[in-house]
């Protein structure tokens, strides 16, 4: 096999290997004893923020022009944090006033999420603390070691996270809601180590038992009534070695999810196709032989799909990196609720595929790698990524950076993630990686200190905004913006 076959068929476990080396040895000389590990169910990335900056500019969403004015304060009070977001767009062209002033992204003030975006978050805690809540936007959220929910984002609507564990760890959960003002997706994690004891603890004793339950009770926008999908998952895990700057971790995680059956009528494009299909096919039981969810034009034949992932995870004072080799059964989709996930369900299926998602499936079992990794070696760089990849391909990749002042006066945040990386018939991997579409999310933000604490920020994003259809559908689109701002750093 030449050097460029074998890259194709695993670059997911070649870039996740080279990835976990450059950060071990990165890591070695920018360790502290003294400061705390990283957990691994503790992962985060940089936030995509413009906070503690009051002053106003000019947005373009696609290409309208609109006048903005933000005040986003961030007030510590000790453990809890408190976000505002008062952001107000102006649209001088609008003919009527509820046109005229509009809320960030442009959506009009008529529903409870877009009110409760003025309130950015309140916190209490860090994630991996005994007790810990966020109530509000949650732009990368992950439950347990991300096989059912991974990267998760609520679109700038506002949620809840509640994580809650007792002193010696011995037991906890993890819970989410996607969206106060209208809830659909919601569960939570729940974890025991049954042999812990108070003191020497070994490998066996600190045996952790994990399960997941998260449903979407709203899984297809296009219709009303449909069933909830729902997904289960349940995960053992064995922290091999614990101490103030290094863990090892391996574990196992098992998901199940209900997969939604197409309406008959949407696998033909004429009815009376189906009807010709039956006579000259059907077999003595009256049935058509059919494969599961993903297959093309076949109705799937199997109530749930399952997924299987085994992990080692490494975490130090400044990094951490785990690796999985993750096997998926037919039509079953890893780590489904990311950050693309409510985007995916909002467009619309073609004619001839299955009425569920706008997201890659299998009706072939696949294996593959999943990695993912964080290195912050200090307060002012902050480094955090992830990629997946299987035999059958839907490769995806999740990016994010900060550098705060590593160049005077100049902060930097970015992220990109995208989905199905060079599926399609006419693309490949490289010419698809950072094409812009419907499964990718970008932002980039640049900000230059003209004066102290006078600051001007330029930001570009390509993610998605909340819209109301016609017939009182709520969904979402890919929203294109860029802003410009020039206001006052006031950080409390």
């Amino acid at each position: 096999m030449s050097t460029d076959a074998f890259f194709t068929h695993h670059r997911g476990v070649v870039l996740a290997l080279t990835i976990g080396i450059l950060i071990f040895l990165l890591t070695l000389s920018t360790s502290t004893p003294a400061e705390e590990h990283l957990g691994l169910t503790a992962l985060q990335h940089p936030d995509f923020l413009t906070s503690g900056l009051y002053g106003g500019g000019l947005t373009f969403i696609g290409t309208s022009p609109y006048l903005q004015l933000q005040a986003q304060p961030d007030i510590p009070l000790g453990k809890v944090n408190i976000g505002l977001d008062l952001v107000l767009l102006y649209n001088p062209y609008a003919t009527d006033t509820d046109s005229q002033l509009l809320a960030k992204d442009g959506e009009s003030w008529d529903s409870p999420s877009t009110w409760l975006k003025l309130i950015r978050y309140v916190s209490y805690g860090q994630p991996y603390d005994p007790f810990f809540f966020r109530l509000g936007e949650l732009d990368y959220l992950t439950i347990g070691h991300g096989s059912i929910m991974s990267g998760y984002s609520n679109y700038d609507r506002r949620g809840l996270s509640l994580n809650f564990r007792n002193a010696n760890e011995q037991s906890g959960v993890e819970t989410m809601l996607n969206d106060l003002g209208n809830p659909t997706i919601f569960g939570g994690r729940v974890f025991h180590r049954p042999f812990l004891r108070p003191e020497n603890n070994n490998f066996l004793t600190r045996l952790e038992l994990g399960a997941t339950y998260l449903t979407d009770i709203n899984p297809d926008v296009q219709e009303e009534g449909e069933e909830p999908l729902t997904a289960l998952g349940v995960d053992v895990g064995f922290p091999i070695y614990e101490s103030s700057t290094f863990r090892l971790d391996l574990y196992n995680d098992l998901a199940v999810l209900n997969t939604l059956s197409p309406k008959p009528e949407a696998l033909f494009e004429d009815p009376e196709e189906t009807l010709e299909i039956e006579s000259v096919e059907q077999e003595p039981t009256g049935r058509l032989e059919s494969g599961p969810i993903g297959g093309e034009g076949t109705m799937p034949a199997k109530e749930f799909a399952w997924g299987n992932a085994v992990g080692v995870g490494f975490t130090f004072t400044k990094a951490a990196f785990k690796l999985e080799y993750r096997v998926l059964g037919e039509g079953y989709i890893p780590s489904l609720f990311d950050y693309t996930y409510e985007s995916a369900k909002s467009i619309a299926p073609e004619p001839d595929m299955p009425d569920f998602l706008d997201i890659e499936t299998s009706n072939e079992q696949r294996r593959g790698f999943f990695s993912q990794f964080i290195w912050k070696p200090g307060e002012r760089l902050h480094f955090f990524g992830t990629f997946e990849d299987y035999d059958k391909g839907s490769p995806r990749l999740y990016m994010a950076a900060a550098a705060s002042k590593l160049i005077p006066r100049f902060n930097v945040q970015a992220f990109y993630t995208k989905r199905d990386i060079g599926e399609g018939d006419e693309t490949n991997f490289f010419a698809d990686l950072f094409n812009l579409n419907e499964k990718s999310a970008f932002g980039l933000k640049i900000g230059y200190a003209i004066y102290p604490p006078v600051e001007t920020v330029v930001t570009r994003e390509y993610r998605f905004r909340r819209v109301e259809t016609a017939e009182g559908i709520s969904q979402f689109e890919p929203i294109h913006k860029t802003t410009f701002t020039v206001g006052i750093r006031a950080d409390f």
